[in-house]
C-alpha cells in the first residue's frame, strides 16, 4: 500500500468554534491492484510523515480523483494544509514551541 493522499472522515461544525472538525485519514492504493482504501490517523502516527504527505496533495490523477469521489471521499488539496495541522497539533498549532 502507498500513501496518496489524506481526506478527513465525518466532517462536522463545532458550535463552539464555529470551524469544522473531522477525522484525518491516510488514503492509500495498493500497488498490485490498485485498490484505494482509507485508514484513519492513530495516535503514535508520526505525524512529520502525515505532513509529507500533505505536501504532495496536488499530484493525484483525474482519474484517482473520480474514484474516490464515487467512493464518497473528498482528498484534501494544498489549501487545506492548515486544517491538517489543526488535526494533527491542535490549533495553537502556529504558537507551538519548535
Amino acid at each position: 500500500m502507498k500513501p496518496i493522499g489524506l481526506a478527513f472522515k465525518n466532517i462536522r461544525i463545532n458550535p463552539y468554534t464555529g470551524r469544522s472538525c473531522g477525522e484525518l485519514m491516510v488514503i492509500h492504493q495498493c500497488l498490485n491492484c490498485g485498490k484505494i482504501s482509507c485508514n484513519r490517523i492513530a495516535g503514535d502516527d508520526n505525524s512529520y510523515a502525515v505532513v509529507g504527505i500533505s505536501e504532495g496533495l496536488t499530484n493525484l490523477s483525474d482519474e484517482i480523483i473520480v474514484r474516490l469521489n464515487r467512493q464518497g471521499i473528498t482528498p484534501l488539496t494544498r489549501e487545506d494544509k492548515p486544517e491538517i495541522l489543526i488535526a494533527l497539533y491542535g490549533y495553537g498549532y502556529k504558537t507551538a514551541p519548535k
